[in-house]
């Protein structure tokens, strides 16, 4: 693991991703300063626990449609499987690369 999820592992608790979430558990041990350090460290715990389950995630995507550049995505880390969802959903032939 890392810093963050260290820090957590310290205070007693656990995190996992749920979706979109991030899970920080027991609640019964969550004070307001590490619910502090949890808000200030979000990337960084979405990234650790997303770097340990061997699939590569990035937060910047460049979405094109028909060859032609739309945006770039700036999102917390996402596999390409989500990040073409992502893009999909306002886009529906929407090509997405690495950026």
């Amino acid at each position: 693991m890392s810093a963050a999820t260290d820090y957590l592992r310290a205070h007693g608790l656990t995190a996992k991703v749920t979706g979109k979430r991030l899970v920080v558990s027991p609640a019964s041990k969550l004070t307001p300063d590490v619910r502090k350090y949890i808000k200030a460290h979000r990337l960084e715990l979405l990234a650790e626990l997303a770097a340990n389950d061997g699939q590569e995630r990035r937060s910047h995507w460049r979405i094109t449609q028909d060859g032609k550049p739309l945006c770039i995505m700036i999102c917390d880390p996402l596999t390409h499987t989500e990040a073409v969802s992502a893009a999909r959903w306002r886009w529906p032939n929407a090509d997405v690369e690495h950026n």
